[in-house]
Parts: structure tokens; sequence; C-alpha cells
């Protein structure tokens, strides 16, 4: 049963050892008044309730309900704790960035007689600074932020690592990294932001055209960079990987077109599966290369040249596992169908 506003003080009262007189003189009132509050003659003015909880330690809600509240309490507990353990984990790193950095400065100078190597020290901080301690810093907006300021912190560090080894190979892991943020979150940016809510019911086809764009310039830029150092004498980019990536790209798009049908999720799966084996087993069938070992390479996926009675390493095992793969997407497309049309006629019926 909850206490009354009197028996309640006095309980908290007596818990913090005062008596009335001790209480009264406090709150700059006379001992009749406590002494009428406890008997629920009358009650405070309202002005004397912050400090009369604060003497009580108790809330002001607690005070005015006459009764403890343990899950806020609870709450305001595990609060504090968090506040703790979060201003430690800050602490730890900033410390442990501190301590790192003046040793590597120190070494640098005494060994080299100069700053060398010590700004690799500074970027690769930079960088697990992004990770540990910036995220809590960004308040707004925080899934373009950290990620952004995590890539430029990474493209630092590849710069200053490229120009201590006098390397020429900076754009290449600074696109593949951007390649990879790229896929991740433009369909999670498309989905999420008001900007493209006109464009929101294309988000996949939007995000695959961006990463064939950004994989594409990744390839163009590798190609120059093996033909600039000597590692290829053309322009493979054109011959081999466009070609490729461009039937990779156009392939991704009928599938995704599949959503658009007015069927059930059963026929739509069916169809995507029997795409799925047109587009990786129809190819190797009818494509004849120029040499040898690239025809070897295509072979391995032509599953009419599969011999389930020889299983011989090398070529025909590589197209025994094709052909079963094949045969297990097929069965699984084909009871998909079948499921499909079931439950479309039972639907329709």
């Amino acid at each position: 049963m909850q206490n009354s506003f009197g028996v309640f003080l006095k309980e908290k009262r007596i818990e913090k050892n005062l008596t009335q007189r001790k209480l009264a003189k406090i709150l700059f009132v006379s001992e009749s008044a406590v002494s009428k509050w406890e008997k629920d003659v009358a009650h405070p003015d309202i002005t004397l309730l912050p400090k009369l909880a604060s003497v009580l330690g108790v809330s002001e809600h607690e005070l005015i309900t006459a009764s403890i509240d343990d899950k806020a309490r609870e709450e305001k507990v595990q609060a504090k704790k968090w506040r703790t353990l979060s201003i430690s984990w800050d602490l730890f790193f900033y410390i442990s960035y501190t301590v790192a950095l003046i040793p590597c400065f120190i070494c640098n100078l005494a060994i080299n007689k100069t700053l060398s190597w010590f700004w690799i020290v500074v970027s690769a901080l930079i960088l697990s600074f992004t990770f540990t301690n910036l995220p809590k810093l960004i308040k707004k907006h925080k899934l373009i932020f950290v990620p952004l300021f995590e890539y430029l912190a990474l493209v630092l560090l590849l710069g200053v690592c490229c120009i201590y080894t006098n390397g020429n190979w900076f754009w290449i892991p600074t696109l593949s990294v951007l390649l990879g943020l790229t896929i991740i979150f433009s369909p999670i940016y498309i989905c999420r932001y008001k900007v493209f809510s006109k464009i929101k019911k294309y988000s996949d086809f939007i995000s695959v055209a961006v990463d064939f764009i950004m994989l594409n310039i990744l390839l163009i830029v590798i190609n120059a960079y093996t033909i600039k150092f000597g590692y290829a004498s053309g322009w493979w980019y054109v011959k081999i990987a466009l070609p490729i990536v461009f039937t990779v790209y156009l392939a991704l798009n009928v599938l995704l077109s599949v959503r658009f049908l007015r069927v059930n999720s059963f026929l739509k799966t069916s169809i995507i599966l029997f795409l799925t084996n047109v587009f990786l087993y129809l190819p190797p069938i009818f494509i004849k290369a120029k040499t040898p070992q690239v025809q070897l390479e295509i072979d391995e996926m032509n599953i009419c040249k599969a011999n389930l009675f020889r299983w011989e390493l090398g070529v025909t095992l590589e197209q025994n596992i094709h052909l079963i793969v094949f045969l297990t997407v097929l069965f699984l497309a084909v009871t998909f169908l079948v499921v499909g049309l079931v439950y479309k006629g039972k639907k329709n019926g």
C-alpha cells in the first residue's frame, strides 16, 4: 500500500537522522509546520519541494508521489555508469594516442635526424581516431560523415605511405576502397534520405549503375598502371574486362527487373534461378577463345562436355561439378515454378 505524504516524509527524515527541528531549520520554516506535514494536516509550499527533496535524498517526483521509483533510480545509476564508461573510453584512447606519438616522434628524430616514418604513425592514428572517438563527436548525419571521414583518413594514410615508399600505386587502393564503400552505402543513402525520394523505387538499378561506373573507373586505372610499368602490353580493359563487366551488368539488371513482375514470390524465385543458369552456363557453350589457355578455362564451365562417368582431376572434374550445380539450380527453379503455379491457382480459385 502506498504511503501518505506525511508517512513518507517522516520515514525519509528519520533515515537521514534529522529531527523535525533540524529539518525546519534547514528549510527556514517552523517546527510545527514540519509536524503538520508529517500528520498530513498541511503540505509544504511548492517552492520548498526541490530543497526538501535534496535534503531527504529523493527526487521531486518521488516526494510528490510519496514512493520510491526503483526503476528511475536504476536507470539513473545505469546512465551514470554509462557516462563513466564513455569518458573512460575516450580518455583511454586519447592517452594511448599520446603515448604512441611521443616515443615515435623522439625515435624518428634521434635515429633519422628528421621526421619521416613518423608521419605514417600520425596518419594511422588519425584513421584509428575516426573509428574510436569520432563517432561520438558527430551528433548529426553520422551515416554520412563517419564513413566519409574514415575514408579520407585512409586516403591520407595511403598517400603518406605512397610518398614514403616512392610508390606509384596510390590510386588503385584508393579507388578500390571507394568502390567497396559505394557498393555498401549507395543503396542505404538512396533508401534513407528524402533527397532521393523520387528515385527510391529504382534504388537497386541506380546502385548497380553507380557500382558499374566505379568498377570501370578502377579497371581503367589498373589497366593504365599495368601498361605504364610494363605489366601488360595493351588495353585488356577494352578487349576483356569491359565485355565481361557489361555482360554482368546487364544480367544483374535483368534479374532486378523480375521484382516488377506481377506474380507471386515463388514464380519470381523460379525466374531468377532460370536466368542465373542461363547467364552462367549458356555463354561458355558458344564462346571460342583465341588462345588455348583461355579456351581451357572457358571449357571448365562448359556443361555440355561434362561426363558424370569420369571424375578426373582437371577440366573434366570442373565440368562435372558445374553440371551438378546447374542441375541443382534447375531443380530448384522447377520446384519453385510448380509451387508458384499451384499457389496462383489456389489464389485465383
